[in-house]
């Protein structure tokens, strides 16, 4: 019985994270061909993929974007070289798309995970949230990533 109820709390959680996003794969995302110019221009470099593949933990990392907007379509292509470039098999990576927002006065775009713009780009460890790059890096989505990280 308490087997049950965990499988039926956790379906339930599941069901109330996927409320107001769709998961994607990247495929999805680089058949625009706006998005893939951007992915195959963009080349990494390599002295800060060194450092990072040598920092990258076993980490998940949550990607909320959407189709419609400037800025995902900016830096989530660049995000998705990386992680090519990288080849790091510990970071796991769940890509969502979110839809715009249905009023102006609508805050969030998933409000269970606080994501108010798009892309924003959460990191974890161990299931706890490590940080976050929201719509615009501070510097590049490389060196972001390597901050957190560090």
């Amino acid at each position: 019985m308490k087997r049950l109820i965990m499988c039926g709390l956790a379906l339930w959680l599941a069901c109330l994270c996927a409320r107001g996003q769709e998961a994607v794969d990247r495929g999805d995302i680089l058949r625009d061909l706006e998005w893939k110019s951007i992915y195959d221009a963009y080349i990494p470099d390599a002295g800060l993929i060194a450092t990072l593949k040598n920092k990258a933990p076993e980490m998940r990392i949550d990607v909320y974007l959407g189709s419609w907007c400037s800025d995902s379509r900016d830096h989530v292509p660049v995000f998705l070289k990386i992680l090519d470039v990288l080849d790091a098999p510990g970071l796991t990576v769940c890509l969502y798309e979110v839809g715009r927002k249905a009023a102006p006065e609508q805050k969030y775009y998933v409000e269970e995970k606080s994501v108010e713009r798009v892309p924003t780009f959460i990191f974890y460890k161990d299931g706890a949230e490590k940080g976050r790059i929201i719509e615009t890096p501070k510097l590049s989505i490389l060196e972001d990533m390597l901050a957190i990280l560090l």
